[in-house]
């Protein structure tokens, strides 16, 4: 095969850097620029087949042809103690399971142009096969090995199992030294990043056409050197990448003192030529990993899509879909690392290459005869029997499961008849046409439509080219993901009832969670700061929730991946969050996951104004009637680092204030852009359980108001945090206009009050602090002099102050023009040339002034219950 010539610069490089990937192709690079100088294209490293018959499958790792078993019962994954090479050399042979094992090793050599990377001469065993006239002295030869193995029952002569698996000779990477680069892969995509291993700058990032699964440099005698490199999750590798502290790459890379902090795993994929299995490093905190125990259910991992080629920057697109396989459903994803098998195959163990039969969830379409498969030329065999056209379409076209059913429903109705022959005929054919009517209504799921028309009769619809899905009412695209969560769950971008929504599938496993979900969003989803409700659908795999479609997330926001991002104000988003929060707690409904992720924002309106939603209501919890919290035998719900202390406790009862904790770090998240008051990711849970928080990041202006809030929201003890009313009642929210009404009150309700009142004690108390001594010296000389002109005030006195701002404001139009351009316009600019100067003179005075919160003139800026309780002997404990 010619390879391809990407640059004619490369003319003017010489290659000392080479990558072996999984569809076959192997590259020539500049090892200090990532620069691509040719590829050469050969078969794919591993060939298996794509159909399991028998309820299992192998898996093997293209970089080692390791092999890793995985059968549909409980036990999972497990690694099995021998290669493909190695049982190739060590055939032929039979194990005492019944099981002959054939293999044969395919050497050659390739001959090429070093600097072109043109296939000059290939040499085998059948003699060389030129391919280009060349006289060229220097010359690069390649050594490539295919190793075929192949597994036949001694009994039936069936095969069971065969695959093939590629490799280039090479010296072991152990044999290197002093090697001074650091080599990070992706183990789903092409992706690989190359650092400096001194500095830890990153040189280059590259887009290949396959997860990479070798890398080799040459040695002096021109032979390959295998280069260490590690495979990550892409997420993890584009979050790592994305850090430009040089500080961050020496910890996560250069000490090799400290503990790792990555979580090995293995990656379960597929490629065109089948499933594979290859180790890969995840960080914990950008992908979720399936237990040991539930191999059969992985999460899918990510493809990247190219932003810009030219930079090779990528983005996240995450790809679902359902493989069966025989007996077994795999989602592809990462897994925790398997236990290694010691015993020998089973007998039962078995895979045949039917790969015309391979089952995907997708449209059924009966008209479409599946064709017999024939031998291919890559070495996968069939193992078909011969029989005529008609005996095939009549075996493809019977439903061998509905038969099985049938016979085993008759065996039951026989058994009844024996020991209850009163059972009647009726209910009998009850039973009958209940069973037929499942399997039809199977048959008939998830069949690509669209709707022509308002009506939702079956005869209205015609197919899509576009690849959307039907589910009852609910139409969805699969490839056109929105986003994904734990335990394999997925939104997908749909239609319901002609308008545009999102689709969230669930697995079997989420079940419960889809009905419980389900329930809440129909009691509560009449706000318009909780996500709306519309659909619930389901089929033999999944349940189907059609729900508000969303541009973002408050992390997109934070992040900058929303569309709108610079037309939000963050705290009018936080404050329709906490009014959604609001309105479940007063349904008893506590969230129990409130983290950026779960709080979206709605499409723009009519007027182009967006509302931020509470949203994802799996792990809500329904507070019994007459109960204000619930045991802890419910399980400790949330996502780790939004966790409230107290979920961690199994002996203590929790409350809606474990939403109220998580929302104030998300507030703390949102208000400082992206930062959290707990610290890192992976220290953030256990500074959780310390109580230990820093919020040094929240911005100077305002800043003693919001952490006024944010600090009681993080209160270690649950009683001691606001509740979500209280908090919508707090000045964080208040507009400038507002806060200068607010002045104005307080102002006008102390004027005429004694030393010796409570108000003015309170307000005076710590006074001294908030003025820093004499505010008279703290404001222009142009206001000064104002007030020398009408009354004196006394500069040590907090309630003077309030009054000349009151006074102030009544006379605004009156001042000389040089007062007014000093202090701005009224409301913004008026509050804010006071409360720049004197940061703590809001939430001081809101505090003070709490005493008279019941005054009608005040109780629209306290929250009186809230007062009323804080005010009252403690409760006890609530069981």
């Amino acid at each position: 095969m010619w390879p391809s010539k990407l640059s004619s610069l490369s003319l003017h490089e010489s290659p000392n850097l080479f990558v072996s990937t999984l569809n076959g192709s192997f590259y020539a690079l500049s090892r200090n620029s990532g620069r691509v100088l040719w590829r050469l294209k050969e078969d794919p490293v591993i060939k298996v087949p794509v159909d399991v018959s028998a309820g299992f499958s192998f898996l093997p790792d293209p970089k080692d042809g390791s092999l890793y078993v995985i059968t549909d019962n409980s036990d999972g994954i497990k690694k099995l103690p021998f290669t493909i090479p190695e049982l190739v050399i060590a055939s032929p042979c039979k194990s005492t399971e019944g099981i002959l094992y054939t293999g044969t090793k395919r050497d050659s050599w390739i001959a090429l142009d070093p600097m072109t990377g043109e296939k000059l001469q290939t040499l085998t065993m059948d003699g060389p096969q030129k391919v280009c006239p060349s006289n060229l002295e220097n010359v690069l030869y390649i050594g490539r090995t295919e190793y075929t193995i192949s597994m036949f029952d001694m009994k039936t002569h069936a095969k069971r199992w065969n695959a093939s698996f590629s490799d280039y000779s090479s010296h072991v990477a152990s044999d290197i030294k002093d090697y001074e680069l650091i080599h990070c892969t992706a183990s789903s995509t092409g992706v690989a990043v190359t650092m400096d291993g001194k500095t830890g700058e990153i040189l280059w990032h590259r887009q290949f056409d396959s997860p990479v699964v070798a890398m080799y440099t040459l040695n002096s005698d021109k032979s390959l050197q295998k280069v260490p490199f590690t495979s990550f999750a892409p997420e993890t590798l584009e979050h790592l990448t994305g850090q430009l502290s040089s500080m961050w790459w020496r910890d996560r890379f250069l000490e090799h003192k400290k503990e790792p902090k990555f979580y090995p795993t293995l990656y379960v994929g597929e490629h065109e030529n089948g499933l594979f299995a290859t180790a890969s490093f995840v960080d914990e905190n950008t992908v979720t990993i399936a237990p040991r125990d539930k191999g059969l259910k992985l999460l899918e991992g990510p493809n990247l899509t190219p932003l810009d080629e030219k930079q090779n920057i990528y983005e996240e697109r995450v790809t679902a879909h359902t493989i069966r396989r025989g007996g077994i459903i795999l989602l592809l994803g990462y897994h925790e690392v398997p236990e290694q098998d010691m015993s020998r195959i089973h007998p039962n163990y078995q895979i045949t290459d039917k790969s015309g039969s391979t089952e995907k969830v997708i449209p059924h379409q009966p008209s479409q005869k599946p064709i017999p498969a024939v031998d291919n030329r890559d070495g996968v065999s069939d193992n078909k029997s011969t029989m005529g056209e008609s005996q095939l379409s009549f075996l493809y076209n019977l439903d061998l499961k509905f038969i099985t059913t049938i016979i085993l429903l008759l065996l039951t109705i026989g058994v009844v008849l024996i020991y209850f022959p009163k059972k009647t005929e009726e209910s009998i054919k009850i039973m009958l046409k209940k069973q037929i009517e499942e399997n039809r209504l199977q048959d008939q799921q998830q069949t690509p439509f669209v709707r022509k028309s308002g009506s939702v009769s079956c005869m209205e619809y015609e197919e899509v080219p576009q690849g959307f899905f039907q589910v009852g009412k609910i139409f969805y695209n699969p490839k056109d993901v929105l986003g994904h969560g734990c335990e394999g769950t997925f939104v997908y971008r749909g239609r319901f009832d002609g308008r545009d929504v999102a689709v969230k599938r669930l697995l079997p496993e989420c079940f419960s969670f889809a009905d419980r979900e389900v329930e809440l969003l129909r009691e509560s989803d009449q706000h318009p700061n909780v996500i709306r409700y519309f659909c619930m659908e389901a089929d033999s795999q999944f349940r189907y929730i059609a729900l508000e479609l969303c541009v973002a997330t408050i992390q997109d926001f934070v992040e900058g991946r929303c569309e709108y991002a610079s037309d939000l104000d963050p705290l009018l988003l936080l404050e329709q969050a906490i009014c959604g929060l609001a309105h479940l707690h007063s349904l008893d409904i506590v969230h129990r996951d409130i983290k950026p992720h779960n709080v979206l924002i709605s499409s723009p309106n009519a007027q182009g104004k967006v509302r931020a939603m509470i949203s994802d209501f799996g792990l809500c919890k329904k507070l019994a009637a007459g109960r204000m919290s619930f045991s802890r035998r419910s399980g400790a719900a949330g996502t780790d680092g939004w966790i409230a202390p107290e979920m961690l406790n199994e002996e203590q009862r929790t409350t809606c204030s474990v939403d109220i904790f998580s929302a104030g770090c998300v507030m703390y998240y949102v208000l400082t852009m992206g930062k959290h008051p707990f610290g890192e990711a992976l220290k953030r849970q256990a500074n959780i359980m310390n109580g230990e928080y820093n919020l040094d990041s929240l911005p100077v202006t305002d800043g003693y108001v919001r952490r006024d809030i944010i600090q009681k929201m993080l209160s270690f003890e649950p009683s001691a945090r606001p509740t979500a009313k209280t908090i919508l009642k707090h000045p964080i929210f208040w507009r400038k206009e507002k806060q200068l009404m607010f002045f104005q009150d307080v102002s006008d309700r102390i004027e005429k009050e004694k030393e010796d009142c409570e108000v003015i004690q309170r307000l005076e108390t710590g006074g001294t602090t908030i003025i820093k001594g004499d505010w008279k010296k703290h404001i222009c000389l142009e206001l000064q002099n104002d007030l020398r002109k009408f009354r004196a005030y006394k500069g040590s006195n907090l309630r003077d102050l309030l009054r000349a701002m009151r006074n102030k404001k009544h006379h605004y139009r009156e001042l000389p023009e040089e007062v007014k351009n000093s202090l701005g316009t009224v409301p913004d600019q008026f509050v804010h040339y006071f409360t720049s100067r004197f940061p703590m003179l809001l939430i001081h005075t809101y505090h003070a002034v709490e005493c008279c919160a019941a005054e009608c003139i005040f109780s629209q800026y306290y929250d009186l219950d809230s007062i009323k309780l804080s005010q009252s002997e403690p409760l006890g404990d609530i069981t």
